[in-house]
């Protein structure tokens, strides 16, 4: 497959234009259009976007892209918003785009029929691009079978993690041309507008809502129940946004935390959420940050009704005192004037935290209270963690999201942000002792005066076995005892 062969079996299609004309009922089609002809003009960007779903991009790579496209051999209703070719020293590889404003979604019928078209063309992927949020771009928000996608990549963007791939990008300067700076800022404008239909905000689904109520009315929820699955997906798309705001913030790619098993399986990371809701009736998450000393944990609980931040840092290992491993942390948080976090020590084995809030902790002898004097060991982690009490309105589909974003960054910006983690020091150079330093530690004993041993027992005289031989003693028999020198 080259793009001289992708070109020939195309029966519609135009290259992506920065300025599409066409209607105003075509929105979709021009933010399409206008987003892969910026992929074509900063290389930077696009493989700052598409190295995400394995597009081979290298400095040598060309991208081309389309609008609107139709092949030989496909039914004329199968037209994809895009496609994107890229050819590299490492072949070809191309992908189909379907974008969506506003609230549209893509069907499952749709997109089992791009696949079909992308398996007949001989493509590698298909993108869809909306206001829904995933996970990780491999976990789309519409789950289909994997015999129905074999052999072909789906991924999916939001508009809001796509502007933020722009805003980062801008932000780093590594694009340097003045055109493409331009060309870049140009288009977030445009992707910022509210006139888009590009959506940044975040509303939580009428599953959510709906499992918020069985909680609270003391209903069990199966674990088979279809709506639970939906107020997952909900919660996974809330962290999404989440740390994507949190870049915006820090201006740094931060992501949701993902286990090795869970970045290639959608749903095993599905399964995982349900059993732990079904077990504590709450939902939990972290977002990495670049150089943070931990990942932020963010988790919310229905039958409580709050939003739980955390973070967590080891304690040093390098010390010989409870006292010195948890000023290590406290130390880094004086003149914090939050008077909401509480402190938890963490200790080995089964031993129960002990906790104290932050203002009664930075004092020193407030700060007794969390220490464990009968214990002979030190303390493995601390915790630092503020509770929001949301009530009933955790259910409300826009305050979740909001609130959740407003005390994400406070707590970031109060507690997080100052934070280091605890790095060994380097091991130092043993010093190796020369001839003549070797030669003084033997001679230095002889030196001493022993007088005041002249008249102890033959029992006292064992004692000085480690230097006995350097004062001339010698052992008579065989029970180890020394013989006072004439």
């Amino acid at each position: 497959m080259d793009l001289q062969k992708i070109e020939k079996n195309m029966v519609k299609g135009s290259p992506a234009r920065l300025f599409p004309i066409l209607p105003e009922s075509k929105r979709e089609e021009k933010a399409t259009s206008m987003l892969l002809s910026v992929f074509t003009m900063v290389p930077d960007f696009a493989s700052a976007v598409l190295e995400e779903v394995g597009a081979p991009i290298g400095k040598r790579a060309k991208i081309s892209c389309f609008t609107e496209v139709s092949f030989k051999g496909i039914k004329p209703s199968s037209r994809p918003d895009g496609l994107i070719v890229v050819e590299s020293t490492r072949g070809t590889w191309a992908a189909l785009v379907e974008s969506k404003i506003g609230p549209s979604e893509v069907t499952e019928e749709q997109l089992a029929d791009y696949i079909e078209v992308a398996k007949a063309q001989g493509f590698d992927a298909v993108i869809t691009i909306s206001n829904q949020f995933a996970g990780d771009p491999s976990h789309h928000p519409l789950s289909l079978s994997k015999t129905k996608r074999k052999g072909i990549g789906l991924f999916h963007f939001s508009w809001l993690s796509i502007t933020s791939k722009a805003l980062l990008l801008i932000d780093s300067k590594s694009v340097t041309d003045a055109e493409q700076s331009f060309v870049m800022r140009e288009l977030v404008r445009y992707m910022q507008s509210s006139k888009t239909g590009m959506s940044h905000a975040l509303s939580m689904g009428k599953d959510w809502k709906w499992l918020c109520n069985e909680v609270h009315q003391g209903h069990p929820t199966p674990k088979s129940s279809s709506a639970l699955s939906g107020a997952v997906a909900d919660w996974f798309q809330l962290l999404r946004f989440l740390s994507i705001k949190l870049s915006l913030a820090v201006g740094e790619p931060c992501s949701a935390h993902l286990h090795k098993k869970h970045l290639s399986d959608s749903g095993a990371r599905m399964q995982a959420a349900i059993c732990g809701f079904t077990q504590t009736q709450s939902f939990s998450g972290e977002i990495k940050i670049p150089n943070a000393a931990s990942r932020l944990t963010i988790a919310t609980s229905l039958v409580r009704k709050t939003i739980d931040l955390s973070v967590r840092v080891d304690a040093p290992k390098d010390v010989k005192q409870q006292r010195a491993a948890i000023n290590f942390v406290l130390s880094q948080l004086k003149g914090c004037a939050a008077d909401d976090i509480i402190v938890v020590v963490n200790w080995p084995g089964r031993t129960p935290p002990t906790k104290l809030s932050l203002q009664k902790a930075l004092d020193e002898d407030e700060r007794k209270a969390l220490l464990l004097p009968e214990l002979k060991c030190l303390p493995v982690s601390v915790d630092l963690v503020r509770v929001i009490d949301v009530g009933a309105r955790i259910k409300t589909p826009k305050y979740l999201p909001e609130t959740a974003e407003v005390e994400m960054k406070r707590f970031y910006e109060e507690i997080v942000q100052r934070l280091q983690k605890w790095v060994p020091k380097a091991p130092k150079v043993k010093k190796v002792p020369t001839e003549e330093s070797a030669k003084r530690s033997i001679e230095a004993p002889s030196t001493r005066d022993f007088s005041h041993t002249a008249n102890a027992s033959i029992s006292e005289w064992s004692s000085y076995r480690p230097i006995g031989a350097v004062l001339g003693f010698s052992p008579i028999g065989n029970d180890g005892q020394w013989r006072k020198p004439d």
